[in-house]
């Protein structure tokens, strides 16, 4: 007979069983966290192309008025020679007079004539984007009027004595030459037209001297050097700054009224180059 195993030493061999007598650490159950990662950078683009944009200005009005320059400034003659500028630019133009007041920067008044403010605006504009303003009823000219005109220049300090071109801002740049002088003879047919580029190209920043005639008449200006040095450089030029006309050696007989120039250049001035500034010439 075998002993009876009694109940609850079963249960003890049982739980030993179970434990496995090992000494191991307790399993654990681990679970994976997802890791944030940062959003992946996207490649570097250029900007998008842009198409420059620009601002075409209207042609100037010059006609349907006419204007006349009051000396507003403390240089003397300035008015006349404002008017040979505006003249130029194709603006009608009355004999300059002038103003009660000295003024820094020029104001340009209108009638109520028609087409008066459209030309005084251009004029504004031509003259760098001074003031426009409706004629006051007291004029400020030293006859108390206009004259038969119908836009006033009251012309200030600022602006006289500068070209059209340099107010504008479309001013020729500066030439670089020899220094060797140039001497305009008229060969247009335009009264005084020699005389006027000769100061148009004084400012330009060529070395003039005095305007003569010449014994010829031209539709296209000529220019003629001599062999001094540097006169030929100069001369090519001129005929650039006022728009490619032609470049010849001085003649035998220089075409002169005296037959001879006090300078080593001889622009003869033809009749479509008088009265032109060298913007218009040379754009």
């Amino acid at each position: 007979m075998f002993p009876r195993v009694a109940p609850v030493a079963l249960v003890g061999v049982l739980a030993l069983a179970a434990c496995g007598g090992g000494d191991d650490a307790p399993a654990t159950t681990t679970t994976d966290v997802p890791v944030a990662t940062a959003a992946p950078t996207p490649p570097a683009t250029d900007p998008p192309e842009t198409t420059p944009t620009t601002t075409t200005l209207p042609p100037l009005v010059t006609e349907g008025a006419t204007v006349v320059v009051a000396n507003s400034s403390i240089v003397g003659g300035a008015a006349g020679r404002m008017t040979d500028e505006l003249g130029l630019t194709g603006f009608t133009t009355a004999t300059p007079t002038n103003g009660i007041d000295k003024v820094d920067d020029s104001i340009v008044y209108y009638s109520d004539a028609e087409g008066a403010q459209a030309v005084a605006e251009s004029v504004g504009r031509a003259l760098g984007g001074v003031t426009v303003e409706a004629l006051p009823e007291t004029v400020p000219t030293e006859s108390g009027d206009i004259a038969g005109a119908q836009v006033l220049v009251l012309l200030g300090n600022n602006q006289a004595d500068r070209t059209i071109d340099q107010l504008s801002g479309t001013a020729t740049p500066d030439v670089e030459t020899n220094g060797l002088t140039i001497v305009v003879a008229n060969a247009s047919g335009v009264s005084g037209s020699a005389g006027r580029m000769s100061t148009t190209l004084d400012n330009a920043g060529f070395t003039v001297g005095e305007a003569t005639n010449a014994v010829v008449q031209l539709a296209d200006s000529v220019v003629h050097y001599t062999d001094a040095e540097g006169a030929q450089a100069d001369a090519e030029a001129l005929a650039a700054a006022l728009g490619g006309v032609e470049v010849e050696p001085m003649p035998d007989e220089i075409p002169t009224e005296s037959s001879e120039i006090d300078g080593d250049v001889l622009l003869l001035l033809g009749t479509n180059q008088a009265d032109q500034s060298l913007g218009t010439l040379n754009p």
